[in-house]
């Protein structure tokens, strides 16, 4: 089953494999490589119930034009213009935005690329060797992470002092 996002390369986007792991498998069009990522329980639980109770209500008050309540195949879809249709790039990120300033944030604009970027740097601040956050991301190199996971001077401290601790330079 497809996520129905629908980007200008549809073989990116995720596919959800439902199974004792829950996982979520992401195949790239560059190079046709995947990547799966496990599901934290609460995510498990948000994306059960909706595939369980919400997306089945989209479906049956959507009928197409025709009258059909057939399922389209896609696991997001949106809920305007009367036919089920996949979300949209745009209305994910309208969506993220307000999630993220309903919350308190105050950045303009709030999008999954705004998640990727500091997902990365999480990663690498708190120990994860940028070669690992790169393969997990996807990157053919370390060059792109780099530009993506920002090592802030709180971890770089901490991380400076670990291995001058470990070198038997400083008290620790």
């Amino acid at each position: 089953m497809s996520l129905g996002l629908a980007p200008s390369r549809p073989s990116a986007w995720p596919q959800w494999v439902v199974g004792e792991r829950a996982l979520i498998r992401f195949r790239r069009a560059k190079g046709d490589k995947t990547l799966d990522v496990a599901l934290q329980p609460e995510t498990r639980a948000a994306l059960s119930a909706y595939l369980e109770w919400g997306r089945p209500a989209l479906i049956a008050h959507s009928p197409t034009e025709t009258g059909s309540t057939d399922d389209p195949g896609w696991v997001f879809l949106s809920a305007g213009a009367g036919e089920p249709r996949p979300l949209t790039m745009n209305a994910l990120s309208l969506m993220l935005t307000r999630r993220y300033h309903a919350g308190g944030g105050t950045l303009r604009t709030f999008g999954s690329h705004r998640i990727r970027h500091a997902t990365a740097t999480l990663l690498v601040n708190n120990g994860m060797p940028l070669e690992e956050v790169s393969r997990y991301l996807g990157h053919s190199s370390t060059d792109v992470t780099r530009r993506y996971a920002q090592q802030t001077p709180d971890a770089l401290g901490r991380r400076a002092a670990d291995a001058l601790a470990r070198a038997g330079l400083v008290a620790s």
